[in-house]
């Protein structure tokens, strides 16, 4: 299709591109972010490269709270039904505080388990940002059940919760609260543990997706005598212009935002990222960015064969729990490490980027797999329910190889375990307060004792000991 073609094509939108492709794309750099995070210390990483990794998220919410718009009214003018949303946010919800239980094994439920870990349970990830945005927007939508006064009401909640964030952030406020309804209002820490992504001021990226859902609803698929009222290509340039004023206006108001006078200036830098000027500086690039990315889509062509980006984004909760586990769970699992080396920081670029490589194609590979399953149902809950089956089979036996490895090198353990000091004892170590080895040399005779490798640093050391 040419260009001329594209902009005067009124054709109503049935599948909005645009937005596939910025989910799509969210979902592999979250990939890298996670992989960089992990095997990079974070002064290796070039700012550009910061930056752009902190685009993921609000990527990310803004497609769901945009998802919501288009998927909550119908073109009729009626609302879709609650129950079955509601299922599918109850099973998000489930998958996100899944990932933060002690552990998917009884090993790790158990002798493993922790006060900090259990703490850690009701931390507020991205996952659980976006179910309880998403719930309280569907309520607004039922509320009021006019798309346009509702694209009013979720600004005002967007430009609302970016504006009073800061102030939900001071020392002291939601302290008399239980962790998790205090992570839904901000990010303080609470003996260790800290929400990721409150809704103050994380709301605002779902509150805006949805005003964008909402207009495009307007524009592009509802119809008139069969012609909507925007081409597609009207929309990307409109949604590059908001997102251009959205950049600008952002930074040039966030050197100031809080330079005011009534915030200690210690505090200035903790806030900088909860802020009104923050989030549009942010909002801003993800416009951008997607416009591009639907100006690419329209003018490429459709290529032979399936679209791995598509299938990241169709399945990008499966993706989003598959590279979590495989990253923090497998691949950060002691004899993995203790064979490969690939602890924590402790990989050049080359390396970060081959394995990242690797994780991305891993991922992408089981995405497109898992879209061919779909299309069979009986097989696809024929593969649910053996997956179900091996899981409980890993639940009641995975984990105790761990625990007998450290039971024998507790001088190894990087966590105050339970276990640790009856390890020691039985070992003819001393115990200490919390368990773990505070002693350097203790801890290479055991590495040397069962063949780990040893740094450079660490043979010297070792080697000057009388």
């Amino acid at each position: 299709m040419s260009l001329s073609e594209l902009w005067n094509d009124f054709t109503p939108s049935k599948r909005c591109d645009w937005v596939d492709q910025l989910r799509g794309w969210a979902v592999i750099v979250m990939i890298e972010v996670h992989c960089v995070n992990v095997w990079m210390h974070w002064s290796q990483v070039p700012s550009w490269l910061h930056f752009v990794n902190g685009l993921v998220a609000p990527s990310f919410i803004l497609c769901a709270g945009y998802s919501l718009a288009l998927s909550t009214f119908k073109t009729d003018g009626t609302l879709r039904p609650f129950l079955p949303t509601a299922k599918r946010l109850g099973f998000i919800l489930i998958c996100a505080y899944a990932l933060h239980i002690p552990g998917l094994t009884l090993a790790e439920c158990t002798v493993f388990s922790t006060a900090q870990r259990l703490r850690g349970f009701c931390q507020i990830d991205v996952l659980q940002c976006i179910v309880f945005s998403l719930l309280i927007l569907q309520g607004l939508a039922r509320l009021v059940r006019r798309p346009l006064v509702y694209a009013a009401l979720a600004l005002a909640i967007a430009i609302g919760a970016a504006w009073i964030a800061p102030s939900a952030w001071r020392p002291g406020v939601a302290d008399g609260l239980w962790m998790p309804f205090r992570g839904l209002v901000n990010g303080n820490p609470d003996r260790g543990v800290a929400a990721l992504f409150p809704l103050l001021p994380w709301i605002s990226f779902a509150a805006f997706g949805s005003v964008l859902g909402a207009l495009y609803r307007q524009v592009r698929v509802l119809a008139k005598d069969g012609r909507a009222a925007w081409s597609e290509s009207w929309w990307l340039l409109a949604l590059a212009l908001l997102g251009f004023l959205l950049w600008v206006w952002g930074d040039h108001a966030a050197k100031g935002w809080l330079w005011n006078g009534t915030w200690p200036e210690s505090e200035i830098y903790r806030l900088h990222n909860t802020t009104l000027p923050s989030v549009a500086h942010r909002l801003g690039f993800v416009c951008m960015a997607g416009s591009l990315l639907g100006w690419i889509e329209q003018l490429r062509g459709k290529l032979p064969g399936p679209n791995p980006v598509e299938a990241a984004s169709r399945e990008s909760l499966l993706l989003y729990m598959l590279h979590l586990n495989l990253i923090f769970g497998i691949l950060m699992m002691e004899p993995i490490r203790t064979r490969t080396g690939w602890n924590a920081y402790s990989l050049t670029w080359t390396g970060t980027l081959t394995l990242t490589a690797f994780i991305i194609a891993f991922n992408l590979v089981a995405a497109l797999l898992w879209q061919e399953v779909r299309r069979v149902p009986e097989r696809m809950r024929r593969i649910q329910r053996t997956a179900l089956t091996v899981f409980a089979v890993y639940f009641l036996f995975g984990g105790w190889f761990t625990f007998r490895y450290y039971w024998h090198s507790p001088e190894l353990a990087a966590e105050p375990y339970p276990f640790l000091n009856r390890a020691r004892i039985r070992k003819g170590l001393a115990p200490t307060a919390d368990g773990l080895s505070h002693d350097p040399l203790e801890v290479l005779r055991e590495k040397t004792r069962i063949g780990m490798r040893l740094s450079a640093a660490e043979r010297q050391l070792l080697a000057n000991q009388p």
